[in-house]
């Protein structure tokens, strides 16, 4: 479909029926004779190529990683507090709620097997302590993920676009916001239900296949057993790596609003395929430095953990055409 703009004319200059005989093309200021439709003649072509340039033009710039690594750290310097701040609530969260009480089975573990009476206490336990870290992960996880973007577009930096935080949100978010709205937590706990399912089935695909190395290999038990535990863990890796960089962007169109759990896995997909270059490199830095935060215990976690979120937030705004607070303004 195209835009054409007609003359004016009066009702006395008015030929064929009413009808005018020729327009001007609204986006490319091109002549359009009108009376060919009459003899069933195809369209003028060059309506179509105006659409593709225009969408051509419209897609995202495709922007380097060093670019958003850059963007990140610059940043970083100018929100460390907020970032820090929030960092550091959302692991003392995590750590209450989810870390201890995991500890706590483990203790009920040695327990339950020393007397039987106690497993049924302890498969309760462990639902409990699933069903909240669950639900504690996302939370947090819907924090951070707000506070990046929050920072990404309302920071302190070069410029402050006037721009919401959500289209049918009013209001500008704070950064170091702890509030997250029910919807927002309702999706990210399925993503978070979702990731914990295709983890556990890996797990168990795993355990399955080094055990079959151990029974197929015509090796000694024990070396059987280490090649095959090596071989899937290789294996293990490689595919959380896969799913870490196929589905972080979900948590950032959940966290923005911007889709839905269901829809949100089909983008994510989407958005890491077109952009795999870009999406590859922040996902592999973000992967390291969380693995360095982990041997760093919870004191490396809560400091790398922002340094590592940010530059998701600022790739993802690049790859969704977003505006950030270093960009220039219209």
């Amino acid at each position: 479909m195209a835009l054409i703009e007609f003359p004016l004319v009066s009702r006395g200059e008015e030929s064929g029926g009413g009808l005018p005989s020729s327009g001007v093309c609204a986006a490319c200021s091109q002549p359009i004779d009108l009376s060919t439709f009459r003899e069933n003649s195809p369209a003028d072509p060059h309506s179509f190529a105006n659409r593709q340039r225009a969408v051509t033009l419209l897609q995202p710039a495709e922007s380097s990683v060093e670019s958003v690594l850059f963007d990140a750290f610059q940043l970083f310097r100018s929100n460390w507090n907020v970032l820090l701040g929030v960092s550091c609530l959302t692991t003392l969260i995590w750590f209450v709620l989810v870390a201890w009480p995991c500890q706590q089975l483990s203790e009920l573990w040695t327990l339950a097997q020393q007397d039987t009476a106690q497993l049924l206490t302890f498969l309760l336990a462990s639902g409990m302590v699933a069903g909240v870290g669950i639900l504690t992960t996302a939370y947090t996880t819907s924090v951070m993920a707000r506070m990046t973007l929050a920072v990404s577009r309302y920071g302190r930096g070069s410029h402050q676009p006037s721009i919401r935080f959500a289209p049918d949100s009013n209001e500008t978010p704070s950064r170091g916001r702890l509030s997250v709205p029910a919807s927002v937590l309702f999706h990210m706990t399925l993503f978070m239900l979702f990731v914990a399912v295709v983890m556990a089935m890996l797990l168990v695909l795993g355990v399955i296949a080094m055990i079959a190395f151990m029974l197929v290999l015509p090796l000694p038990r024990e070396t059987a057993t280490l090649v095959g535990t090596f071989s899937v863990g290789c294996v293990y890796f490689v595919l959380i790596f896969a799913l870490q960089w196929l589905l972080w962007p979900s948590v950032f169109l959940i966290a923005d609003r911007r889709a839905p759990f269901g829809e949100s896995l089909r983008e994510s997909f989407a958005l890491s395929w077109v952009h795999r270059k870009v999406s590859l490199k922040v996902v592999t830095f973000y992967f390291l430095l969380s693995t360095v935060g982990a041997l760093l215990f919870y004191v490396g976690q809560a400091i790398t953990a922002p340094i590592a979120s940010l530059p998701l937030a600022m790739a993802y705004l690049r790859m969704t055409g977003g505006q950030t607070v270093l960009d220039p303004s219209e």
